[in-house]
């Protein structure tokens, strides 16, 4: 008996899908893509169960005619596509012929459709790649119905993730598609509840200011020439994390190593360790210059000549942070010329038991004061200090953010302050709604947040050191810390990895030198922790180096 057999066309639709249809996200892409190439101006999706019960999308775009309808469900049936020689110059998003079949496969799937020029329309109706009815109603434009989705796969169900992650990315989806397509209206339901409402926007900064809103938008660098648009971070503009980064080829979302790199590259001297800068790239080029069929899901992309797309994109944001670097030294020059000269001294304290110097800045040469003191810096970073037995290096950065972190996780006591007006504080739908699904985990860690409504929350109280911080960014790095890991964690796990995240956002970073109060006082907090000797991510908060062990290193034993 032969050993190798031909799959059955259903089992074979099925492996397909797999390929294309991750999770109902896939779905909710690969749907919309359709209405982008269908003209529409206008794309409303409904959402059920975090899109298990129902995935519905509907558009006023062209529309198809009953033998389209009919057709459209079918493998590889596409408009796109006509030629063997347009796969090498792709202009539309759906060309494959892959997404309605993959869709229709795994899940029951209505179809109404019918073209703007007629009246009469038609619904097919598809229950796991099998057609089941036909019929005419009267309809224009397109609405796809996706119910129980993975129905007859349920291995595939079985590891999608919770509602609120699948939600999320379904929402992460739709950001997407908006962000490519400024002048389509979006509108977006979960469960009745509307998440997205974008009408048409003039351009991609007003879309960008629809969705983040203006206080996110003010921190972004603006960069426009031609083939290529960037808003990217200004200077001190940075995250702890990889958010908000968005690249988009020819309007299509991706991920690129070369783009990402290009712009890393671009902030090298600039950017502080461990921290991200905000970015959005949109790179128009010649489609027979990229291959966008290299990947199942269309995330990824080959560039004909990488090198040249690095160096062009590099190159661009080079040149616009040099202009803003300049721009700052200008108006710094301007503002010392109208309020006078600093002078940079070296300071110290009398007490003869210290050892070691700093520097400082004094209005006038005339308030320098001899002596010294028991502190001095390696670089901007480095705390060195004796305490009589050792020579100890601290990372002032780790030691600050152990001694928050220990703060933050005895809330009873922590000293709150409320604003005596309340931070509205706006942000993305995702993030919006990740902070309305956990207000009570937050506040248990002394941030008091409010639902305001239309993605915006009010911060009316936060622990005192954190009440002169950028409210706005510690908001937006709870969300994203809590959208990379809160997938099936305990309460008490999330709690702890909000408390990171605030103890690192607001610890004391490179380039800030601490005074010798303040470093004595975090000395002293730092003695008191639980753990004085590693921050919360388990590094090293300091080093000690015995008379014994300089003595090895020295070779004089």
């Amino acid at each position: 008996m032969p050993e190798i057999r031909i799959l059955p066309e259903e089992l074979q639709n099925q492996i397909a899908a797999g390929e294309v249809i991750e999770r109902p996200a896939s779905v909710v892409k690969e749907l919309i893509e359709n209405s982008v190439d269908a003209s529409s101006t206008e794309i409303n999706i409904e959402v059920l169960g975090a899109g298990r019960r129902l995935i519905l999308v509907s558009d006023n775009g062209k529309g198809m005619d009953r033998e389209d309808a009919l057709l459209c469900t079918h493998p590889h049936a596409t408009s796109k596509i006509k030629h063997r020689e347009e796969l090498f110059r792709i202009r539309t998003l759906g060309f494959r012929g892959e997404a309605l079949s993959s869709i229709a496969s795994v899940s029951r799937l209505i179809i109404k459709t019918g073209r703007n020029d007629e009246d009469i329309g038609t619904e097919v109706t598809v229950e796991g790649g099998r057609l089941i009815k036909t019929r005419d109603i009267p309809y224009r434009g397109t609405t796809v119905e996706v119910r129980n989705l993975f129905f007859n796969t349920p291995a595939r169900k079985k590891f999608l993730k919770s509602h609120r992650t699948e939600a999320y990315h379904i929402i992460e989806t739709v950001t997407e598609a908006a962000l490519t397509n400024p002048a389509i209206s979006f509108n977006l339901r979960l469960d009745g509840k509307e998440i997205l409402n974008l009408p048409s926007a003039r351009d991609i900064r007003e879309r960008i200011h629809q969705i983040f809103g203006e206080e996110f938008l003010a921190g972004l660098v603006e960069i426009i020439t031609p083939g290529l648009v960037v808003y990217t971070s200004k200077e001190d503009n940075y995250r702890p994390r990889r958010i908000h980064q968005y690249m988009f080829v020819n309007n299509r979302p991706v991920r690129d190593i070369t783009l990402r790199s290009a712009v890393y590259r671009a902030y090298d001297n600039i950017l502080p360790s461990g921290r991200h800068p905000v970015f959005f790239v949109y790179l128009s080029i010649d489609p027979e210059e990229v291959d966008f069929n290299v990947h199942p899901a269309k995330r990824e992309v080959r560039f004909k000549n990488s090198e040249f797309v690095y160096r062009r994109l590099y190159q661009c944001l080079k040149d616009a942070f040099m202009k803003e670097a300049e721009d700052t030294v200008r108006r710094e020059k301007k503002d010392a010329c109208s309020m006078g000269s600093n002078f940079m001294v070296k300071a110290s304290t009398s007490d003869p038991s210290v050892k070691g110097e700093f520097y400082t800045f004094f209005e006038n040469p005339d308030e320098y004061r001899a002596g010294r003191m028991d502190f001095f810096y390696i670089g901007d970073l480095f705390v060195v200090y004796t305490d009589g037995d050792t020579l100890v290096i601290m990372d002032h950065h780790a030691a600050h953010e152990r001694v928050l972190y220990e703060k933050i996780r005895q809330p009873e006591e922590l000293k709150i302050s409320c604003f005596l007006f309340p931070k509205q504080v706006r942000l993305n739908p995702r993030e919006y709604r990740i902070i309305m699904d956990h207000l009570d985990d937050i506040r248990v860690l002394g941030i008091e947040i409010e639902d305001f409504g239309r993605d915006t929350c009010i911060v009316r109280a936060v622990p005192d050191f954190l009440f002169n911080a950028d409210i706005y960014q510690i908001i937006t790095d709870i969300a994203q810390s809590l959208i990379d890991g809160t997938d099936r964690k305990e309460v008490e796990v999330i709690r702890d990895n909000l408390a990171k995240t605030i103890a690192c956002h607001k610890s004391v970073r490179s380039g800030h030198r601490l005074t010798e109060a303040e470093l004595r006082e975090l000395l002293k907090d730092l003695e008191n922790c639980e753990d004085p000797e590693h921050c919360p991510h388990g590094r090293p908060t300091r080093i000690r180096f015995t008379e014994e062990a300089l003595r090895r290193m020295f070779k004089r034993e």
